[in-house]
C-alpha cells in the first residue's frame, strides 16, 4: 500500500525534512499510526537516516506495553519496509505530494458527507479550514507556520509604494496619514462616553462611500442602534430629518449602503467565529466593538494574558482574511479627563494589546466639561508612515460624525 511506501521513505532524514511539514498520524491506517509516531520521534531525537532494525528498537521503547499479538503484527510491517530503496529525490517528493493531496481530498469529502447527512456540529467553516490548510501547505518548501518570501527587489519596492487603500477623509488627520491597508490592525481607545463607537461608525460610513465591504461586530450597545448611527453618519442627518425624507433615504440605503454593510449583534461570540466569518465572507474591513468582550478558548492565569491572546487572534484575522481590522477598547482611568490618550492607557493591558497593533488612535477632550463636542485624536502608534501626534476635530453625537 502507498502508506507503507511513504513510511519507508520517511526513514531517510533528507526526505523526512520535507515530509514532516505535511504528514500527520491521521493520514495512516490505525495499525500504522504507532510506526509513524516512532519515526517522527526518532528524527526529532537523532536527526539522521536510520534503518529498520533501529526503527524496531525505537518502536519497542516508545510502546513497551503493546499486547504480543499486536506487537508482532506491527513489527512485521516495520520489517517489510526494508525492501524500499533510496528513491530519486524529485520522484520521492512527487509521491509525497500526491499522497498528501489525495488525503486532503478524502478529509474534505468526509466532512462534506457529514454535512449532507445532517451532522449539526459540522459547518462550511470546517470545510473552509481544510481548504485553507491545503492551500497554505500546497508548496512543500516552507513550513506549517511560515512561508518563504520569494518576491524580488522590484516586487518588494512596488508593495512598499502601494497607496493606502482605506482612506481617512477627515482633515487634519488625513493630511498626516492617508489611511490604512489590508493586513493592518488598528485600535480605537477612549474613556466611556467620549466617542469610540461614534468614531467607528464615522469610519464605517467613510469606507462604505469608498465601496468597501464592512462587517461591524457590536457587543457593547444594541446592534440596531449602531446600525442606525452608521446610517445617520452616512446621510449626515438627525433621526427626524431621515424620517421626513424616508423615501430617498430608503432608496439610497438599499442601493449603495446595504450591499456594503453587515452589522452583527455578537454578545457571547468567540473570536474563532469572527475568524471563520471573515475567511468565508472576505470583507474589506472589520470592526470589533469591543474586542475585550469577545470570548476566546483556553485557560489563562491572568487577565492581561487572555487579552494579549485575544489581540493576537484579531491580528491573525487581518492576515488570514486579508482585510483591515479595527478593535474598539476602553482606556483605563489614567485617561479620565485627559486630552492626550496614548496606548499606555489601554485598559487592563498596557503592552500586550498595543504590541499587536499597527495603528492606535486615542480620543481625548480638552476639558472636563464637554461644551462643544471638541475631541482630540491622538495617534500614539503608527507603523504605516511613522507620524505621531494629535489633531483637533468636532464630534456630533446626534448625527454620529467627526468633522474638522
Amino acid at each position: 500500500m502507498i502508506q507503507k511506501q511513504i513510511l519507508a521513505l520517511c526513514l531517510y532524514h533528507e526526505f523526512w525534512k520535507d515530509a514532516k511539514r505535511i504528514l500527520n498520524a491521521k493520514m495512516f491506517p490505525k495499525e500504522l499510526n504507532s510506526i509513524f509516531t516512532a519515526i517522527s520521534d526518532a528524527h526529532k531525537k537523532y536527526e539522521t537516516t536510520f534503518n529498520v532494525m533501529e526503527l524496531l528498537l525505537v518502536h519497542r521503547d516508545k510502546f513497551p506495553a503493546l499486547p504480543p499479538t499486536t506487537r508482532d503484527e506491527i513489527e512485521d510491517v516495520i520489517k517489510s519496509l526494508e525492501i524500499v530503496k533510496v528513491p530519486h529525490v524529485k520522484l520521492a517528493k512527487d509521491v509525497l505530494y500526491n499522497f498528501w493531496k489525495r488525503d486532503k481530498a478524502r478529509e474534505l469529502g468526509e466532512k462534506a458527507v457529514e454535512i449532507y447527512k445532517g451532522k449539526t456540529n459540522i459547518t462550511f467553516g470546517d470545510l473552509q479550514k481544510i481548504i485553507d490548510d491545503a492551500i497554505n501547505k500546497e508548496k512543500i518548501e516552507g513550513g506549517a507556520t511560515y512561508t518563504i518570501v520569494n518576491e524580488d527587489i522590484e516586487e518588494l519596492l512596488k508593495e512598499a509604494m502601494t497607496d493606502t487603500e482605506f482612506k481617512f477623509n477627515l482633515d487634519p488627520l488625513s493630511s498626516n496619514i492617508e489611511g490604512l491597508s489590508r493586513g493592518h490592525f488598528g485600535i480605537i481607545l477612549a474613556r466611556p462616553e467620549l466617542g469610540k463607537t461614534t468614531f467607528a461608525c464615522h469610519l464605517t460610513q467613510e469606507y462604505i462611500k469608498q465601496k468597501k465591504k464592512v462587517v461591524y461586530w457590536a457587543n457593547e450597545e444594541p446592534a440596531v442602534r449602531i446600525k442606525l448611527r452608521i446610517l445617520q453618519s452616512y446621510f449626515e442627518r438627525e433621526k427626524q430629518e431621515m424620517i421626513e425624507d424616508i423615501k430617498v433615504c430608503k432608496k439610497i440605503y438599499h442601493k449603495v449602503i446595504k450591499p456594503y454593510l453587515t452589522v452583527h449583534d455578537c454578545v457571547g461570540t468567540d473570536i474563532s467565529e469572527v475568524m471563520e466569518h471573515a475567511e468565508l465572507n472576505k470583507p474589506d474591513v472589520i470592526f470589533i466593538d469591543q474586542l475585550d468582550k469577545i470570548k476566546i478558548a483556553g485557560s489563562y492565569d491572568r487577565g492581561d494574558e487572555k487579552l494579549k491572546a485575544l489581540y493576537v487572534q484579531a491580528r491573525e484575522i487581518c492576515k488570514k482574511a486579508n482585510c483591515l481590522v479595527w478593535a474598539v477598547s476602553q482606556a483605563s482611568y489614567n485617561g479620565e479627563n485627559r486630552q492626550l490618550i496614548t496606548y499606555a492607557m489601554l485598559d487592563n493591558s498596557r503592552t500586550g494589546k498595543a504590541g499587536e497593533a499597527d495603528f492606535i488612535i486615542g480620543i481625548g477632550k480638552p476639558s472636563e466639561i464637554d461644551t462643544d463636542g471638541t475631541r482630540i485624536l491622538n495617534v500614539s502608534k503608527n507603523k504605516v508612515n511613522g507620524w505621531h501626534g494629535y489633531v483637533s476635530c468636532k464630534m456630533d453625537c446626534i448625527k454620529g460624525r467627526f468633522d474638522p
